[in-house]
């Protein structure tokens, strides 16, 4: 098996999947060049517009999306549907289809199949991670004909172990959830969790082979992304979109 730390390109201000890429999808995550693109305290319209021109400018007609609940539901999507379905994993085998998740924070995870084309989109922050949604993204695509050790993951930028501070009631619940290897004490007695480690053992303990991460923290990474943590004064902040597809 492999896992792999890549240096995320950024290109017209996007941060692209070198590793996703090779397999002929366009793959990433926006930054704050784009605007923000999903459910924060931005204006609805200006988001729609961001997500339209995002689109666009990747050669898509749209993005396609789900309400994300913060659980580990998977829907097909062969276009982008209104009102949105309620998950926070989709895939699709369909070509001229873009997948986007909202993250301000919590973790994208992108996959693809090379064999079949099939990719998928997962929304992963503390609860996803816990209910290993990850794991049920995988699990959909096997299911539908894919093999899990031709998968090929990436798990994009989010809040770091640096800075991703739960809890008690949470970090029991991740204890609970048989991932309690995931968390760390702090000398100053909080709890920090690692979800990049948690979903990179989440993917390996099903059989993807070929695992890259980001390591681009939202809140510290030096890159100008949107974070719900490092929300203003006023407490604005914006959200990314993780997003995958595969043009025509």
């Amino acid at each position: 098996m492999s896992v792999i730390t890549s240096t995320w390109v950024d290109r017209d201000g996007l941060l692209r999947s070198p590793l996703l890429e090779r397999y002929g999808v366009l793959a990433g995550f926006t930054t704050r060049a784009q605007g923000s693109l999903a459910g924060s305290v931005f204006a609805l319209e200006e988001q729609e517009q961001n997500r339209r021109a995002l689109a666009r400018g990747l050669g898509f007609d749209a993005v396609a999306r789900v309400r994300q609940v913060h659980g580990n539901t998977v829907v097909r999507l062969d276009r982008a549907l209104e009102p949105w379905p309620e998950a926070d994993a989709m895939w699709t085998d369909r070509a001229g289809v873009l997948l986007g998740v909202a993250a301000a924070d919590c973790v994208p995870i992108l996959l693809v199949d090379p064999a079949s084309g099939r990719i998928g989109a997962a929304h992963a922050g503390w609860q996803g991670t816990r209910l290993r949604v990850a794991q049920a993204l995988v699990r959909a695509l096997v299911g539908a004909g894919s093999r899990a050790s031709g998968i090929v993951a990436s798990i994009g930028p989010s809040i770091g172990p640096c800075c991703y501070t739960i809890d008690d009631a949470r970090a029991d619940l991740v204890r609970a959830s048989g991932q309690g290897a995931n968390l760390h004490e702090r000398s100053d007695g909080g709890t920090t969790i690692d979800l990049w480690s948690a979903n990179v053992a989440q993917l390996r303990d099903l059989g993807i082979e070929s695992i890259e991460v980001s390591r681009i923290c939202t809140l510290s990474g030096g890159h100008d992304l949107w974070s719900y943590r490092g929300r203003d004064s006023e407490g604005r902040y914006g959200t990314q979109l993780g997003f995958i597809g595969r043009l025509g």
